[in-house]
């Protein structure tokens, strides 16, 4: 899937040197799954501590620091099994500059 493709390079690029040391997947509503790591984000199915679910206009915000993860959950507009904690650990790295 291309949008995967593009949203990976640019979560790899963001976590370039800010290594993520846990483990969450993102589910994209129609789109597919990404999953992250301490290796970076690709799409191979593995093993995680949280998973992540929202459309692939609100994940585009995230990843944009459009929105917060945290406004997205509280709102509804993402859902989340697991350790929130991880998933709120992954948005401060993705927003951080």
């Amino acid at each position: 899937n291309e949008n995967l493709k593009i949203k990976i390079k640019d979560i790899n690029e963001k976590l370039k040197n800010n290594i993520f040391e846990d483990s969450i997947k993102i589910e994209i509503l129609n789109e597919g799954f990404i999953i992250i790591n301490k290796n970076g984000a690709f799409t191979q199915p593995s093993e995680v501590n949280c998973t992540m679910i929202a459309d692939i206009g609100t994940f585009e915000k995230i990843l944009k620091g459009n929105i917060k993860a945290t406004s997205a959950f509280m709102t509804g507009k993402i859902k989340i099994k697991g350790n929130i904690s991880i998933a709120i650990n992954l948005a401060k790295k993705l927003n951080s500059k």
